[in-house]
């Protein structure tokens, strides 16, 4: 009867899970972006990225920014870790960057092959 109910306990805490991802990254992406994420099996790939696919950097002295579009962040997104959803951005297949305005940061966002490559890495 424990079995069962840790059974029960388990699969209610994994939906529990997956609707919470699914909510997080519907404010980037559509439904069927994310059912699309689901049989792709690339749905893992965006879960690492809420928490791992953005971070800030100082400005480059002597470097021309103009072509980085400015981005205004929330005073909470300063802190860690900064969610990529929370700023309606989505995952590219290369590295963004934006000024953060206001501040001497930019923000960059990595790309999906960045990600995949870390989370690889991390498995090891």
């Amino acid at each position: 009867m424990k079995l069962i109910y840790t059974l029960f306990f388990v699969i209610l805490s994994l939906t529990s899970w997956s609707q919470a991802i699914e909510t997080q990254l519907s404010k980037s992406y559509s439904k069927e972006e994310i059912a699309q994420f689901k049989a792709e099996n690339s749905l893992p790939l965006y879960t690492y990225a809420l928490e791992h696919a953005c971070y800030l950097i100082d400005k480059p002295q002597g470097k021309d920014l103009s072509q980085f579009d400015a981005l205004d962040l929330p005073s909470k997104a300063t802190e860690k870790p900064i969610n990529f959803t929370d700023l309606s951005l989505k995952i590219l297949d290369k590295t963004q960057y934006f000024l953060v305005a206001n501040t001497n940061k930019i923000l960059v966002v990595k790309s999906k092959n960045v990600l995949s490559l870390e989370m690889q890495n991390q498995k090891k």
